[in-house]
């Protein structure tokens, strides 16, 4: 199992200015085939400056443990995050 990427990111509106939250699409490949997993997520961080990534329940339908698939998904949110890729506006 590996987390691809992450694309078509969009930033929902937020009244907290250090709470945000996203809808994307997670690629990940399971077993040799991919599939496209929609996911909502969002990115906290607190006075400080400590992030915090918290993950929707994943669909029902997956084929395989979603323990390890939530693990990968959000330590590339983590790493998205740290590195500015995620919309700001």
């Amino acid at each position: 199992m590996k987390v691809l990427e992450i694309n078509s990111i969009q930033k929902e509106d937020g009244y907290i200015y250090y709470i945000h939250h996203y809808k994307a699409i997670a690629k990940v490949e399971v077993l040799s085939s991919i599939i496209s997993i929609p996911i909502s997520f969002t990115v906290e961080t607190n006075p400080l400056g400590i992030r915090t990534v918290e993950l929707d329940p994943l669909p029902a339908k997956l084929d395989y443990p979603v323990i390890p698939i939530t693990k990968a998904i959000k330590a590339l949110i983590d790493k998205m995050a740290q590195e500015g890729s995620l919309p700001q506006v």
